[in-house]
Parts: structure tokens; C-alpha cells; sequence
């Protein structure tokens, strides 16, 4: 019974670290991320969703890309 719990926790923990980057990448649109976000805000402990974040953001090297519509080197 502990092994299940630990490997759910570790699935769910796992499904929040993927679906931070997808979204940080711009692979999930706003509407299907929100509905994701409410499904696992509604299902998962709130010490693992922290861990989740934390273990996400902290272990990679996200950095902000201007968007097309912003870049100057190709207006010229």
C-alpha cells in the first residue's frame, strides 16, 4: 500500500514537472493548461505541487525569448 502511494505521488509529481515545461515552452495553449492546472491543483497534495515547482524551476535553465513581434533584427 506504501509503495502505491509513494509511486502515485511520484507520477503526480511527475505530471506537474512536464506540464511546467510544456507550458514555459508554449507546447500547451492557455485554455488546455488551465483545465490541466485545475485538474491536478484539485487532486494533488500542495507539498508535493511545491516540491514539483520547486525541483522544475530551480534544476532548469528557463530564459525569457523575445517574442517575433518584438525583435528588431528582423525589421530592418
Amino acid at each position: 500500500m506504501i509503495t502505491r502511494n509513494l509511486e502515485e505521488i511520484e507520477r503526480q509529481e511527475k505530471e506537474i514537472r512536464n506540464h511546467i515545461h510544456r507550458q514555459i515552452l508554449g507546447l500547451s495553449d492557455q485554455i488546455r493548461s488551465k483545465e490541466i492546472w485545475q485538474r491536478i491543483l484539485a487532486a494533488a497534495d500542495p507539498d508535493m505541487i511545491a516540491s514539483a515547482l520547486s525541483i522544475q524551476l530551480t534544476h532548469f535553465n528557463y530564459q525569457e525569448v523575445p517574442s517575433r513581434r518584438h525583435c528588431n533584427c528582423c525589421s530592418q
